[in-house]
């Protein structure tokens, strides 16, 4: 099979459930099933302690998808002029509900790719020992804490003001505390072989140890000799955020590899060179994205050259997205609706999308005009809902479909793939199509008008701009939030539906 004809296949393929094999080949030397010869268990046939880890997971990241949505909305909200008065007599300033919005988000990323690596867990794993179950119920606990928490002591105003960590840094000691015993718990099961294994495992490895450093790296503030210096300060705060998005960008991209595997039923591009040869682009990316944020500030000029022309490199992602894009659109057929499909699709839509802004925006005269405007935003929302939000969504349903069918039968997961979910999917890509479209469009404008009527002066938009940006920010906000409202509403109770997930309680 040629390389990505795997996953191919899986976005243009209905969800059917295939037979599990009926024999494993079997890794000499860890008698656990070979990965690299490709072997799935179903839903059921895994320890019922790694169902109950999945499922839970996917029930965390729900969770804070509707913490995120309801920050961002009062967000959208607060930047209405009129409106903004009314929340501050409230006590609610814009202070709060952004950090809100930010750190649930990172969360919901993070716990859908951690929900996609503990199902490939209950394919390999094996029944989970003593130090398995510990180490998990640590992690879980310890991130509760930590969920819990955070969302209490912003909404106080308490909060440490940072990018992506705006939280009392108290919490980061238990989010840290669960992602050692996360990452222990994983790398028992795929570290022998680790590095003859397909590459979605490589994808997560690299992205667990990246978020330990870098998670640790944006601490740096607490070093005094850090936060008395603002320039360094600066440079080591984008430096750590950025490569933080690297890692949680490799669990989505592991993911997509994984499932498309798994309903494939092929596990060609896994292996295949072309994968690890975008891999290898996009990790590179990871270390020098940040540049583009630090433009501005006096480093090394060989460093921002090296975050251009590696940022130019992803050209070739983008030509590669769109050489899928187009195959995708001549494939499409009548085949019935599939969600999970379908949110992989509109993924593929997004990348194209967002990988072109992502290379015009680290173009440095363009970046100039653009950067601390509402481009930026734009070109993070749609890459957190477009790219990473489609993926995770389209992998958890293909997971809760998969587990319904295992405990009420194989039409139990129609529901998930029903006319209502298919305009669930259009609306939510559509609404937040128009958000992101505005948020890019509004931008240009600020950065355009402020270049050429306001250098080197205080920077006064034109009387229009802010009316239309609250009215359109919250107009599209709120038909992206009744979408999301939506899909939790189909996704949160099957979810729940059956606690303990497996029959035999874990």
């Amino acid at each position: 099979m040629r390389d990505g004809q795997a996953l191919h296949e899986a976005v243009v393929a209905p969800p059917v459930r295939a037979p599990a094999r009926p024999k494993a080949p079997v890794d000499a030397g860890s008698g656990r099933p070979d990965p690299t010869e490709g072997f799935w268990l179903d839903f059921e046939q895994s320890d019922p302690v790694r169902q109950f880890a999945t499922m839970m997971f996917i029930r965390g990241g729900l969770i804070a998808i509707a913490v995120t949505i309801v920050g961002g909305m009062l967000g959208a909200l607060y930047t209405v002029p009129t409106l903004a008065p009314t929340f501050q007599e409230w006590g609610i300033d814009l202070r709060q509900l952004r950090p809100i919005h930010t750190a649930f988000a990172s969360a919901w990323i993070f716990l859908g790719g951690v929900a996609v690596v503990h199902r490939w867990l209950q394919d390999h794993g094996g029944v989970a020992t003593a130090g398995d179950r510990l180490r998990l119920r640590v992690q879980v606990l310890s991130w509760a804490i930590a969920g819990a928490g955070i969302l209490i002591t912003l909404a106080m105003g308490i909060g440490s003001g940072r990018e992506y960590v705006g939280f009392h840094p108290i919490f980061s000691a238990f989010i840290l505390l669960g992602w050692l015993c996360y990452t222990w718990n994983f790398f028992r099961v795929a570290g022998p072989g680790f590095f003859h294994r397909p590459l979605y495992l490589t994808m997560w490895g690299v992205g667990m140890l990246f978020f330990i450093v870098t998670f640790t790296e944006q601490h740096l503030y607490l070093l005094p000799s850090v936060f008395g210096n603002p320039v360094q300060d600066l440079q080591v705060q984008w430096k750590a955020t950025g490569t933080l998005v690297g890692s949680f960008n490799l669990f989505v991209y592991g993911s997509i590899i994984y499932i498309s595997e798994r309903i494939s039923r092929d596990p060609g591009y896994g292996h295949s060179k072309v994968a690890y040869w975008l891999f290898s682009i996009g990790l590179l990316n990871s270390f020098t994205n940040f540049a583009h944020h630090t433009y501005h500030l006096p480093q090394d000029h060989l460093v921002k050259w090296i975050s251009f022309v590696v940022s130019m490199m992803e050209i070739a992602i983008l030509c590669r997205a769109v050489y899928d894009l187009n195959r995708f659109v001549r494939a499409r057929s009548d085949e019935e609706f599939c969600a999970a499909r379908g949110s992989f699709g509109a993924s593929k839509f997004w990348t194209v999308a967002i990988l072109l802004s992502a290379v015009l925006i680290s173009i440095p005269p363009l970046n100039a005009v653009i950067h601390g405007t509402y481009v930026v935003t734009g070109h993070a929302m749609g890459a957190t809902i477009g790219i990473d939000t489609m993926v995770l969504l389209g992998a958890i349903i293909w997971i809760l479909g998969e587990h319904l069918r295992d405990r009420e039968g194989p039409t139990a997961s129609e529901m998930l793939h029903d006319r209502q979910m298919r305009w669930i999917v259009i609306g939510l890509n559509v609404s937040v199509a128009a958000l992101v479209t505005w948020l890019h469009l509004s931008g240009t404008i600020t950065g355009v008008t402020r270049a050429g009527f306001a250098p080197g002066e205080t920077y006064v938009p034109p009387p229009w701009l802010p009316m239309w940006n609250g009215i359109l920010f919250a107009a599209t906000g709120l038909l992206a939030l009744a979408f999301f409202v939506f899909l939790l509403l189909r996704l949160l109770p099957v979810s729940f539906r059956y606690w303990w997930v497996a029959e035999r309680r874990a």
